[in-house]
């Protein structure tokens, strides 16, 4: 397992995230056992990549602490595995359907927030796939900060998967902390989807 501290600063006071990330290795540690049932073989998760990212450490307390997660995903879609340039490129708010449908951005929120995400199996019709997420701590919108979802800190990680000889192979990414410069990037994706709420740069 690789762990990653950033720091950010939340309401005027320091904090560090963890982001735990390594390879599925189990399926009742990363809970697929649950999915049995939902249409596919819950096996293949094992070799994906998991990502679990939490404070670490943070000097507020009560009302200090409220904060949310918003992640982005972007599918590069290559026609094969020897294709140079995606086909496709295909990027989304990543939250469950009733969130969506609602317009909300948020993956998870808490006081502090924590997250976990552990893909599995997304290839559908591409020969190959670059799985990509950007990942953001972020202020929980309120009086507090004029109802503005701004970033506190970010990363990236993915993976890519494609089928050799009948066998799935899954190359995980390493997990780089991002900064402004790519929240920036996704402000129009995420005014468009979730227009009800106030993004800050």
């Amino acid at each position: 397992m690789t762990i990653t501290t950033i720091p950010f600063d939340l309401n005027g006071k320091p904090g560090v995230l963890e982001v735990d990330y390594a390879p599925n290795q189990s399926l009742t540690a990363s809970g697929f056992d649950l999915l049995a049932g939902c249409g596919f073989d819950v096996n293949m998760c094992l070799g994906y990549p998991t990502m679990h990212a939490y404070v670490h450490a943070y000097e507020g307390t009560g009302y200090y602490t409220a904060s949310a997660w918003i992640q982005i995903i972007t599918r590069r879609e290559f026609v094969s595995v020897e294709a140079d340039a995606p086909a496709a490129i295909v990027s989304s708010v990543d939250v469950n359907d009733t969130m969506s449908e609602l317009g909300v951005p948020f993956f998870a929120m808490g006081y502090p927030a924590e997250i976990y995400d552990a893909p599995c199996n997304n290839l559908g019709d591409c020969g190959k796939l670059e799985w990509l997420a950007d990942t953001f701590l972020v202020t929980m919108p309120s009086r507090i900060n004029a109802n503005t979802i701004a970033p506190l800190a970010g990363f990236r990680w993915g993976y890519t998967e494609y089928d050799l000889d009948g066998q799935r192979q899954v190359e995980i990414h390493p997990l780089v902390t991002t900064g402004i410069a790519q929240w920036r990037r996704h402000l129009a994706l995420l005014r468009s989807e979730c227009g009800n709420w106030r993004f800050g740069e």
